[in-house]
């Protein structure tokens, strides 16, 4: 797991919290936290569309499609972003 993934994980999952959300201040570095309210803001600018009926293939896919702009980013921060991208849709 890298440095990113880390800090995309506890942005987004508070600890023993069952549902995804966006949690600023688990990231203290400042510079680092600017990284992943980007990668966040980019989360957040998707939209479903047709393709979405399916919800978890459809999150994963475009959590993917967001991570490929953050060669950095791996599994675990990926499944981060399609678990807060899923939750939103729900």
């Amino acid at each position: 797991m890298t440095i990113l993934d880390d800090a995309v994980v506890a942005y987004v999952w508070r600890p023993s919290s069952s549902i995804p959300g966006k949690h600023p201040d688990a990231v203290s570095d400042p510079a680092l936290r600017a990284r992943v309210e980007e990668i966040i803001a980019e989360l957040d600018a998707i939209r479903p569309g047709a393709d979405a009926a399916d919800l978890m293939p459809w999150a994963d896919r475009e959590a993917r499609a967001v991570a490929a702009g953050h060669p950095e980013l791996g599994e675990p921060g990926i499944k981060a972003l399609r678990d807060l991208l899923s939750w939103t849709w729900r």
